[in-house]
């Protein structure tokens, strides 16, 4: 179906309260109701559909991880006939890469690097003036099949991420179903 980019707040924020911030960089944070991803978070911690956007399949938010495309053709149809041809670990990784590589060149970049750029400074700057008002807000970019509300999400982990060590590459390496907490500083 569609890409889409949920987030997390505490408990105790008065969400109404960012309103003027959610605005200003072109954020809905609509809540959601979904008990399957409810139950993996926080105690009481509040869950929302980030942007305004009809989905986020064009996001640049994990553009650059390319984790799930090398695992997929790690598990193909190709690779068990190269491991039949007795082709060594290193061998397999080398093709692997090499069409991962050769993909991305064909499919082209969507965006310009100008339009990359702005989009990801725009999330940075957004998550640094919540920031000014809450203890955290986490982030989360998910492949739904279903709708939010119902849809079954397996968090892989939580990564936590103090501010000063928040960067744009951190973004555009982000992984599917890993929620990603940013703090003003670390929690401990």
């Amino acid at each position: 179906m569609c890409y889409y980019i949920t987030a997390t707040l505490p408990k105790e924020t008065d969400h109404l309260n960012l309103k003027p911030i959610f605005e200003q960089f072109n954020m809905s944070f609509t809540s959601i109701k979904n008990e399957k991803v409810e139950v993996q978070l926080r105690p009481g911690e509040k869950y929302f559909r980030a942007t305004k956007k009809y989905c986020d399949c064009d996001t640049v938010l994990g553009s650059r991880n390319r984790s799930q495309e090398y695992e997929k053709l790690l598990k193909s149809k190709k690779i068990k006939t190269l491991r039949k041809k007795q082709w060594s670990d290193d061998q397999i990784d080398n093709w692997i890469m090499e069409k991962i590589v050769t993909k991305s060149h064909k499919k082209g970049l969507k965006k310009t690097s100008l339009e990359v750029d702005e989009e990801i400074n725009n999330w940075i700057d957004f998550v640094q003036d919540v920031l000014k008002n809450v203890k955290r807000i986490g982030l989360l970019k998910h492949w739904y099949k279903s709708s939010l509300d119902n849809e079954e999400i397996l968090l892989k982990k939580t990564v936590h991420i103090n501010l000063k060590d928040f960067t744009a590459d951190k973004l555009l390496k982000l992984e599917e179903d890993v929620l990603y907490e940013f703090f003003p500083s670390y929690p401990y």
